[in-house]
């Protein structure tokens, strides 16, 4: 991760969620100590944004809510009142260009009869009508399912890139189109079992809006023989001892 920018070029870490848990129901109370351990890891590793995914969910709106430093987005997940519960977008500043990213949440977990799911289509609308004229760039951050994603890549071409965190297609997705030449689709493999790299090259220098974008892509397999960020794993081996003990 370290590695990420160190050219002085802006980065990123974006995550389209469902990473607390495997499944989108709480089976054992340790995992509430794992996903604590993993907001704190994201929040050591950088990150400036995750989608609201109903594996993360399992472990309640409250959990995600309390530590702040982590920025959780989701565009449709509202309450049984119809109540937002977490900020349907984020604009990054990188330098002279903003980027605007949007999290929509694919399901809820059967047990979480307090929380509701509006329909994603009109509220990602509203998302890039206020974001696309000042970003250079829309990012969506999505753990809908394949067939709403595929409509989306059809339908939206406003959008720059969506990274997805599909439940079905597990793998590694290098960039795809949609109809319309964007937007881009992209996936890394899940569990945590490698790290996606998308560089970005501006075809002309901002403050043009849109930008015209060229993508290379490069997929880091996460094995043991990597070197280890001391603290990170540090960090790791606290919340294993944590889980183990209860």
């Amino acid at each position: 991760m370290k590695d990420i920018g160190a050219d002085n070029a802006p980065s990123l870490r974006l995550d389209a969620g469902n990473d607390l848990c495997e499944r989108p129901v709480l089976e054992q109370r340790r995992q509430l100590t794992v996903a604590k351990g993993i907001i704190d890891i994201y929040v050591a590793m950088g990150y400036d944004a995750v989608a609201v995914g109903a594996n993360d969910l399992a472990v309640g709106v409250d959990l995600l809510k309390k530590n702040r430093k982590l920025t959780w987005l989701s565009a449709n997940l509202r309450d049984q009142e119809g109540q937002v519960l977490f900020p349907a977008s984020v604009v990054l500043s990188r330098g002279a260009l903003r980027i605007g990213v949007i999290g929509l949440t694919g399901a809820v977990p059967a047990n979480e009869t307090s929380l509701r799911l509006a329909d994603w289509r009109p509220r990602l609308t509203e998302a890039v009508n206020a974001l696309r004229r000042d970003c250079h760039l829309l990012v969506v951050l999505s753990n809908l399912s394949a067939t709403d994603e595929a409509e989306m890549m059809n339908n939206y071409p406003d959008i720059d890139l969506i990274i997805t965190a599909d439940s079905i297609i597990r793998g590694n997705i290098t960039p795809r189109s949609g109809s319309e030449g964007k937007p881009w689709q992209v996936q890394t493999i899940s569990e945590g079992k490698a790290l996606g790299v998308l560089t970005l090259s501006g075809k002309e220098p901002p403050p043009s809006i849109p930008m015209n974008w060229e993508n290379k892509t490069a997929t880091v397999p996460l094995v043991m023989t990597l070197p280890e960020d001391p603290a990170i794993a540090d960090m790791v081996r606290r919340i294993e001892q944590a889980s183990a003990a209860q």
